[in-house]
């Protein structure tokens, strides 16, 4: 995980070197409830996690994102207004 400053926002990201996510999934992983199978097993989970996070996000002035890496895996991006851009 790496947090950082930049444009007046807080930036947090995480980032791992597994299968990424199936482009087709992409624009829809912040929809509640909607789940892939976890790699290695059919077992899904609740669909509510990055859902929730990003509502978080939301009610803070913030946002998340989620993509794929050029190298592989997977970057998650979770950023909200710093102290000087909410003055």
């Amino acid at each position: 995980m790496r947090c950082t400053v930049d444009a007046g926002r807080v930036n947090f990201t995480v980032e791992d070197n597994g299968p990424g996510v199936p482009d087709y999934a992409l624009p829809r992983v912040f929809e509640r409830f909607y789940s892939l199978p976890r790699p290695g097993s059919d077992k899904k989970s609740t669909g509510l996690g990055l859902a929730l996070v990003r509502e978080i996000a939301h009610l803070h002035g913030g946002d998340a994102m989620l993509e794929n890496r050029q190298t592989g895996g997977a970057r998650a991006v979770f950023w909200m207004p710093g102290e000087d851009a909410r003055s």
